[in-house]
């Protein structure tokens, strides 16, 4: 009985809006002519029916409520106007009236947790509009970031096992606190604070299940790459390149040492290494000197070298018998690089040679295999 009531209602509305735009289009009226203060009372109207259909399709309907709420909210703001208000506060309504349904499906749903979040940041941009005129825009932009946090650590809360909210969570709330610190605060630091504050999530995630190890990989990556604007502001130059260089050494260093299975962590451990090794002995030899290109290469190489080598002595308890290869090839073209005083072509030149001969000596030096009977 209360759907029929509903439909009659909202029939009879329609027929009587075609029917006034029938009379617009004919010029009976002219919808020009209206006054403002007509529309107020029009759109409350409507508001009041579509609030009424609300009540009737029962209160579990929520999705009602958005058009009639929208529509006295409208009606309220075209009041606010026509008597001369225009702060920006004259917006709130609006958006209070988009927050409250998500609210009232959440009262019914308690397991729906997804509607507090749009709920709650329509919410907190409608008190913002309140002191928009007369606070400053960084606290209104933080006040904003830390609101959107609060609902993804409700639903943290709620339950603990939804761990993942509190990384937007967090990034928010640091978010909202460089917005604060923006205009006081050198924007290196900010770069840093920030991106250990998108590390630290990841760390908390492997800090509470030791398993999960990919943790681990987002935190270092960000924690290594948010050093480097603090690096920055200490030194620059090729000492800021060497120190990048061997703090990315560092991390897969710390990887191969705490778990020694990774056996493959000193390969970039040993690349990184090298590169800062070299950027830091070319900041103490002249490079006008004629040695240097060759000397430079030299030194990369021998490094790239060391790092097989190292993983050659592992062959006891690891799958790296390959390594010697690279080892050896690398440990040839370290000398040639040395001996060429950096000319590229007899550097290329002597490498293609020595690889030529190191495959003629290893076919031979194979064991041919035995015959079958």
């Amino acid at each position: 009985m209360k759907r029929n009531v509903s439909s009659v209602i909202w029939g009879l509305l329609l027929i009587l809006f075609g029917a006034a735009v029938l009379a617009d289009q004919m010029g009976w009226v002219n919808f020009d002519l209206i006054s403002t203060n007509t529309w107020v009372y029009v759109f409350a109207v409507l508001s009041l029916l579509f609030l009424l259909s609300y009540f009737l399709n029962g209160l579990s309907k929520w999705g009602w409520l958005f058009p009639a709420l929208i529509l006295g909210s409208v009606s309220l703001t075209i009041w606010m106007a026509d008597r001369g208000l225009d702060g920006s506060y004259i917006g709130m309504p609006i958006l209070l009236s988009i927050a409250i349904p998500f609210f009232v499906g959440f009262a019914f749903n308690p397991k729906a947790w997804g509607l507090l979040i749009p709920a709650w940041v329509m919410t907190v941009l409608a008190f913002i509009t309140l002191a928009a005129d007369q606070v400053n825009g960084n606290l209104i932009g933080a006040l904003f970031l830390y609101a959107v946090a609060v609902p993804f650590l409700v639903v943290y809360l709620m339950k603990r096992s939804r761990w993942w909210a509190l990384i937007p969570a967090w990034v928010m709330f640091i978010l909202g606190t460089i917005a604060l610190l923006s205009d006081h605060v050198d924007g290196n630091l900010i770069g840093a604070l920030f991106l250990y504050a998108v590390a630290l999530p990841f760390l908390v995630v492997y800090l509470s299940d030791r398993t999960r190890r990919w943790a681990l990989i987002p935190a270092a990556a960000t924690a290594l790459v948010g050093t480097i604007p603090l690096l920055s502001t200490v030194v620059g130059g090729d000492w800021l390149g060497a120190a990048v260089m061997l703090l990315f050494s560092a991390a897969f260093f710390f990887v191969y040492f705490r778990w020694s299975e990774h056996w493959w962590a000193l390969i970039p451990a040993g690349v990184f290494a090298s590169i800062g090794v070299v950027v830091l002995l070319g900041m103490f030899i002249p490079r006008n000197q004629p040695i240097f290109e060759g000397l430079m290469s030299a030194i990369l190489l021998l490094g790239l070298g060391l790092t097989f080598g190292a993983l050659w002595l592992l062959r006891g308890t690891r799958p790296t018998a390959w390594a010697r290869y690279p080892a050896i090839g690398l440990f040839i073209a370290a000398l040639v690089a040395g001996f060429s005083g950096g000319n590229t072509n007899l550097f290329w030149a002597a490498v293609l040679l020595v690889a030529g001969v190191v495959l003629v000596v290893y076919s031979y030096m194979r064991k041919s295999p035995k015959s079958q009977p």
